[in-house]
This record gives structure tokens, C-alpha cells and sequence, in this order.
């Protein structure tokens, strides 16, 4: 019993939050749009030899009362993280609420490597494990 007791007082600063990343963590973000400047809007599969690069357009909803990193993590057609896309989201200019990455496509290691199919791009807030929204598959083919 003691033992067990310990083990929660160990981890209960863990678990503690304050009202300010209470408030903080009620963002909630989208991966709103997949295109390329090369291809027709509204397609999510996209062929390499025929674009340069990918952009995703973030939307974000949810009060910014600090500085905050938005990282677009992406995923690979086998499920390994590729690459982390990363912006910072200001409180100053929160009225934006649209923040845009590009993913280059062309002469990179997808057509080196042959990395085609299906893949998933993952947001997330400030490193957090947990995505901020939900995850978006689109597909490169050779």
C-alpha cells in the first residue's frame, strides 16, 4: 500500500496541469487542404514526376495566448515518420489561423527511394504526443 501511495505521489506533478494549459491545450487544428501548384486542387493522389512539392494548409481553432510550435508529421506508405514540418503559430498574428508547409516531392529521396502509395500527414501541437487533430492520407504515386 505504501509502496503504491509513493508511486502516485511520484507521479501526480506528471498529471498536474494549470488552468493556463488547460485553456492552452483546447486548440484544436485541422490539415484543412493537400495540393500542389502543378496539379488540380481537390485531389488527394498526386503524381512525382509531375510536381515539385505539396503544401498543407493547417487550420487552427482555439485561443493563442503564447508563442506555440504546430508540427506536421509525415508518414511514410510503411508507417515511418519521414519528415516534421514545422511552423510557429504567434499570438500576435492569431488571427490568421491558416499556416501553410510545403513538402518538396521533386529530385528528394521519395523518387530516389521509390516512396509511393499512401501516406498520412499528423498535427500536433508544442511536441505533444497526442495529435491536435485529425490525421489526412493522401498518395503519391511514381
Amino acid at each position: 500500500m505504501i509502496a503504491m501511495l509513493s508511486a502516485l505521489l511520484a507521479i501526480a506533478p506528471l498529471a498536474a496541469t494549470t488552468a493556463h494549459e488547460t485553456r492552452e491545450r483546447s486548440a484544436v487544428c485541422a490539415v484543412a487542404e493537400i495540393r500542389s501548384d502543378q496539379a488540380r486542387h481537390g485531389r488527394h493522389s498526386f503524381r512525382a514526376t509531375r510536381i515539385l512539392d505539396l503544401e498543407f494548409e493547417t487550420r487552427l481553432v482555439g485561443r493563442l495566448t503564447r508563442e506555440r510550435s504546430l508540427q506536421l508529421r509525415l508518414y511514410t506508405p510503411q508507417g515511418f515518420l519521414y519528415q516534421v514540418l514545422e511552423t510557429k503559430l504567434d499570438p500576435k498574428r492569431a488571427w490568421k489561423r491558416r499556416f501553410e508547409a510545403r513538402l518538396p516531392v521533386a529530385g528528394t529521396s521519395i523518387m530516389a527511394s521509390g516512396l509511393y502509395g499512401r501516406w498520412r500527414v499528423v498535427p500536433h501541437l508544442d511536441d505533444r504526443r497526442e495529435p491536435c487533430g485529425s490525421a489526412r492520407s493522401f498518395v503519391i504515386q511514381p
